[in-house]
């Protein structure tokens, strides 16, 4: 079970943190603005009075909670990708981890996860549908999720060699 935890943690943070500076990157180089996690701790934190998408237009700065909230959803959801991985290919995965899995969760469940949820969720619509240059939107969300399960993979291969 230790293994299963150690693991979970080290592969669910690591390659979150991996997507965050890939963020940053892009933020440096291109401009382009990451993912406002203080927004998504705000949406997160309206489901509790029955608010399933994002109010738009609320343009107040979100609160401590707030973000700490969204960025912490961050991590988990990372998490949660990496302990999907272990219970779908179970634990000799852990010391023998291959890419393909990687992919179907860090690049295929988690786009599909982020085009038909998050998106709608965040007041975009479905698959985006809402947002100008939703091909563009949808094209740098699969690049992003390619670096995530880059991310898993290294950080797989490293928790494997300890």
């Amino acid at each position: 079970m230790n293994t299963f935890i150690g693991f979970s943690l080290v592969v669910g943070i690591g390659s979150t943190l991996v997507l965050d500076l890939w963020g940053l990157i892009l933020f440096k180089l291109k401009g382009m603005t990451p993912t406002d996690w203080g927004s998504v701790g705000r949406w997160l934190l309206g489901l509790r009075q029955g608010k399933w998408v994002a109010t738009q237009g609320d343009n107040r700065p979100p609160s401590v909670v707030e973000k700490v909230s969204g960025w912490s959803f961050h991590y988990l959801v990372g998490i949660a990708y990496a302990v999907i991985v272990v219970l779908g290919w179970g634990m000799p995965f852990i010391h023998t981890p291959t890419f393909p899995p990687l992919f179907l969760v860090g690049i295929v469940l988690s786009s599909i996860a982020g085009l038909t949820l998050f998106m709608p969720a965040m007041g975009a619509g479905f698959c985006g549908r809402k947002i100008p240059h939703q091909a563009k939107a949808i094209l740098m969300m699969l690049i992003a999720h390619t670096i995530f399960a880059l991310g898993q993979y290294g950080f797989a291969l490293l928790y494997a060699s300890i």
